[in-house]
């Protein structure tokens, strides 16, 4: 949300504190908006994980269920560019009380409604609801923080980024293990209104900017929420759907890719457009906001390839892989607040760099992987990992905010939610057909050597056979049963090898980024970078 009539400063500054933001009690604002934001993330990660409890319960199929999540989390990005300018114009206060008392009324009645269409709806506005929680967190830190504890509320920001996304498997295990499915929507009604209590009592009263709210570009609006809540929901949908076969998934990824280079195109001659795009395009605006994307795509490592191996190949019950994600979840809560105390006196890019250079080095070590491997196994590269998500996300957030200033603050928190949201889909959804491909071209090559009668071949054969011959109860035909066993034991060692080659495309995309971190430049001096000597 910049003005065309504000010059963009040659040294960016972060957003002053002022009088007029400041509130009594600061310390209770941060917590309100980091306990809206930690609802956010952890909201979406629940849903995902227990989308089958969900699914049985409600009787829905497979199809019907997929979208319970697509629509829940589309309906963020719809509202992404929309709720920072709206936190500027309308007040954090106002925002996070309306959006908030939607959200926990909604979050009620989806494990009460047995109607399809119904259930979307609600999900589409609860979706709406919490979109607007994450974007208003960060500038309300910086608007009522002073300087020198930026650096510790931009590290409680950074933090929800991997706890949630990480705590969410166990807590959803717990649920499901004891059979309180409905407290995934339920855990909302009961969470939120503690963050409006502490957002009542700690946020000021401010009068609505009229000035700017008769200036807010509502077409761009529409257009970039429209358009990439449609992208998000054909990347969602598009392993599914089989990509560029369905012509559900390419109509919704044409559609928005039309309705954002629209939007593109508007914010080029808008009077007062949503986003200044030649501020946008800087390279220290750009860069981490594409470093952002990476960023969702290497934390995929966790949130999708290891529970997809632990309950593919192992079998394991949520909960037993929440205890194995609590290793990249738990460490958190040491290890940023040492990265923000380093930023200090760090400069943030090599933080940054130190970061993605450790998380490809954790996702190297879990390309040991063997269909024996537990959730123990994972531990050397779980810690690892833990370690370089830390640093990465606290660094770049870090790293981000001291670039900005005050008039591109509101647009600047809009693409960060934008980026996040897109990359940690686009990993996802690039690692779902990638882990299917790899399965089935290991599955061919595997499946052609036991054709050809490799060595040992008709010994295993025979082996599986005789098992089943054994049994004092008949099974079929032995030889059949047997055919069968070994169809799945190669099916299996498919799967490994193919995660085996995710966790190499991860480390790459990883190492890639630190490679882009040598082209970030150095940040303007400010309160949130570390003292320089004077030469």
């Amino acid at each position: 949300m910049t003005d065309l009539t504000v010059a963009v400063a040659p040294t960016p500054a972060v957003p002053q504190a002022t009088n007029q933001n400041q509130t009594e009690y600061p310390i209770v604002g941060v917590a309100a908006v980091m306990l809206g934001a930690v609802i956010s993330t952890l909201n979406s990660r629940i849903t995902s994980s227990g989308l089958s409890d969900v699914s049985g319960a409600l009787g829905l199929g497979l199809d019907q269920g997929s979208w319970i999540n697509t629509v829940f989390s589309a309906g963020q990005m719809v509202v992404a560019p929309a709720a920072a300018w709206m936190s500027t114009v309308l007040g954090t206060r106002r925002v996070l009380l309306a959006t908030g008392a939607v959200f926990a009324f909604a979050s009620i009645l989806p494990p009460l409604t047995h109607d399809y269409g119904t259930l979307l709806v609600l999900q589409l506005i609860r979706g709406l609801a919490v979109g607007a929680f994450i974007p208003a967190a960060l500038g309300f830190v910086l608007r009522s923080l002073a300087p020198r504890w930026w650096i510790w509320g931009i590290a409680a920001y950074a933090f929800r980024f991997v706890f949630s996304q990480n705590i969410g498997a166990a807590i959803e295990g717990w649920y499901s293990e004891t059979g309180r499915w409905e407290w995934i929507f339920w855990q909302n009604a009961a969470l939120t209104p503690v963050m409006m209590g502490l957002v009542a009592l700690a946020m000021p009263h401010r009068p609505v900017d009229r000035d700017l709210l008769d200036r807010t570009d509502w077409d761009g609006i529409i257009l970039a929420g429209v358009g990439f809540g449609l992208i998000y929901a054909g990347l969602d949908q598009g392993n599914r759907l089989d990509w560029f076969n369905s012509g559900i998934v390419s109509g919704m990824l044409a559609g928005g890719g039309v309705l954002v280079l629209g939007f593109l195109v508007r914010e080029g001659f808008a009077a007062y457009p949503l986003i200044h795009l030649p501020v946008l395009m800087r390279r220290n605006i750009a860069l981490p906001a594409f470093l952002l994307t990476v960023f969702g795509f290497g934390v995929a490592g966790t949130s999708f390839v290891l529970p997809d191996y632990l309950t593919r190949v192992q079998g394991l019950r949520a909960l037993q892989i929440g205890d194995a994600l609590n290793w990249i979840a738990l460490p958190q809560f040491v290890l940023v607040p040492c990265v923000a105390l380093l930023l200090q006196r760090v400069d943030a890019r090599l933080l940054l760099g130190i970061g993605f250079a450790t998380i490809a080095l954790g996702l190297w070590l879990d390309t040991g992987l063997t269909h024996d491997w537990v959730s123990a196994d994972f531990l050397p590269g779980q810690v690892t990992e833990a370690i370089g998500l830390a640093f990465a996300i606290t660094a770049l957030i870090t790293y981000t905010v001291a670039n900005i200033t005050p008039p591109q603050a509101a647009a600047i928190a809009a693409t960060l939610q934008i980026s996040r949201l897109l990359g940690n889909e686009l990993g996802s959804a690039v690692l779902q057909t990638f882990v299917r491909v790899r399965e089935q071209l290991h599955s061919n090559l595997l499946g052609l050597h036991i054709a050809g009668g490799a060595v040992g071949v008709e010994e295993r054969m025979t082996q599986l056979s005789q098992a089943f011959a054994d049994r004092p109860t008949g099974l079929g035909d032995a030889t059949a049963q047997g055919t069968v066993t070994l169809a799945g034991l190669v099916r299996r060692e498919a799967y490994v090898l193919a995660y085996i080659d995710t966790f190499w495309l991860i480390a790459a995309v990883a190492l890639a980024g630190t490679l882009l971190v040598l082209l970030l430049p150095r940040a303007p001096v400010n309160p949130l970078t570390p003292p320089r000597r004077v030469r």
